[in-house]
C-alpha cells in the first residue's frame, strides 16, 4: 500500500513533518510486545491520548486493516482513522491517518535484546488547519513528546507487571 495517500513522503516543497522518537527497553519478549501494541483495543491501557477505539477486532491489526481512534491531546478531541501500512511481526508495524485536520504516521520497530525487547516508536505529524501548522515544530512537538514518553513508561509498567 502506498503511503503517499497519507502524506508520506512529503510533496516537493512541503515542509518536513516534525518527528518524535521514543524508545524503551522492556523485559518482555518482542512477540508479546508486538501483539500488545498492535492491538488497538488495548491502546487505552497505555497511551494517554487514546480515549477509546471503534470498529476494531480484539486482536492485532494486519496490513490493510483500519481502526477509528477517539483521541484527546493538547485540549483537542477528535477521531482518527488509522490504516495499517506495514505489518512484519514481531519487528515492524506502520500506521497512518489523514484528515482535513492533519496527517500522521507512526512506526513501531522492535528488536530482541538480552532479557527482552527494545521498542522504538516514531511519530511524524503535520497539521493542516491554522494556527496548528505554526505550532507543530514547537509547542505541539513538546506536548506530543511528553505524551509519547509517558506512553512508553505506561507500556513498561503494564507489560512488566
Amino acid at each position: 500500500m502506498s503511503t503517499a495517500h497519507f502524506g508520506w513522503p512529503a510533496h516537493p516543497g512541503e515542509r518536513p513533518a516534525p518527528r518524535i522518537v521514543t524508545e524503551i527497553a522492556l523485559a518482555v519478549p518482542c512477540e508479546r510486545v508486538f501483539d500488545f501494541v498492535t492491538s488497538p483495543a488495548l491502546w487505552h491501557t497505555w497511551h494517554p491520548a487514546t480515549a477509546g477505539v471503534a470498529d476494531v477486532p480484539a486482536r492485532p491489526l494486519v496490513a490493510g486493516e483500519s481502526v477509528v481512534e477517539h483521541i484527546r491531546v493538547a485540549g483537542r478531541r477528535f477521531d482518527a482513522k488509522w490504516t495499517v501500512l506495514a505489518c512484519e511481526p514481531p519487528s515492524l508495524w506502520v500506521i497512518a491517518t489523514a484528515s482535513e485536520l492533519g496527517s500522521s504516521r507512526i512506526v513501531y520497530r522492535l528488536a530482541p535484546r538480552a532479557g527482552g525487547c527494545r521498542f522504538r516508536r516514531t511519530l511524524e505529524y503535520r497539521s493542516h488547519r491554522m494556527p496548528w501548522p505554526l505550532l507543530d515544530a514547537s509547542i505541539t512537538k513538546w506536548v506530543l513528546g511528553r505524551q509519547s514518553a509517558r506512553a512508553l513508561a505506561n507500556l513498561k509498567r503494564v507489560l512488566e507487571a
